[in-house]
């Protein structure tokens, strides 16, 4: 059976101010963007002025907090339309942070994944980063065929945009690859394709 109920998933955290940073690094997407907004309030006033935000309004459940976000006197708020533009902005701006530096992340489990590898990148340890799943549990998905990243996928069994294979995605996930893994869905008995079912959380 390809399913085999081994599951991999990421363990998350709470957001909570980090009494040892210096300096805060605070990226959102979407539904994320409501634990940014308890963070924010759970600040001092020199933890705010200390802290660069991003958000990207691009959300698989319809919410936006950039309102809300927008009250707080950080030292910027960045807002990107999307969550792929908004991991490039945080590349950007974690190429020239310095010691000291502390990363809040929150949103689906494809933004915090794409997040971690930017951090991980930059040589930022499980000390430095708290990560907070928010929203949709949509996953991105590693072909194992064709090597395609497949966004926001949210039923077991799907067609790889990449070599037109029919996929079943496995429970295990992969912080090397920041997806899931997903593999020929026929491939134990041609022809026969597991029942589909959405993901579960």
């Amino acid at each position: 059976m390809l399913i085999t109920g081994i599951k991999s998933r990421p363990v998350y955290d709470e957001l909570t101010p980090m009494a040892t940073g210096s300096n805060h690094v605070a990226a959102a997407q979407g539904s994320g963007g409501g634990p940014l907004v308890r963070l924010l309030g759970e600040m001092d006033p020199a933890q705010l002025a200390a802290t660069t935000v991003l958000y990207s309004i691009e959300s698989f459940t319809g919410k936006n907090h950039l309102a809300d976000l927008q009250a707080f006197p950080v030292r910027e708020l960045l807002v990107f339309p999307s969550n792929a533009e908004a991991v490039r902005g945080l590349d950007v701006l974690l190429a020239t942070a310095g010691m000291g530096t502390r990363l809040y992340l929150a949103g689906s489990e494809g933004f915090i994944g794409t997040s971690m590898q930017v951090a991980t990148s930059y040589g930022m340890n499980t000390d430095e980063v708290l990560r907070e799943h928010a929203g949709s549990f949509v996953r991105r998905v590693w072909c194992a065929h064709c090597g395609h990243y497949s966004e926001n996928v949210s039923r077991r069994v799907f067609r790889c945009p990449g070599c037109e294979r029919d996929l079943v995605v496995r429970d295990h996930y992969s912080r090397r690859l920041a997806a899931f893994k997903g593999v020929k869905a026929d491939g134990e008995v041609p022809g026969e394709l597991p029942d589909d079912e959405e993901l579960d959380t």
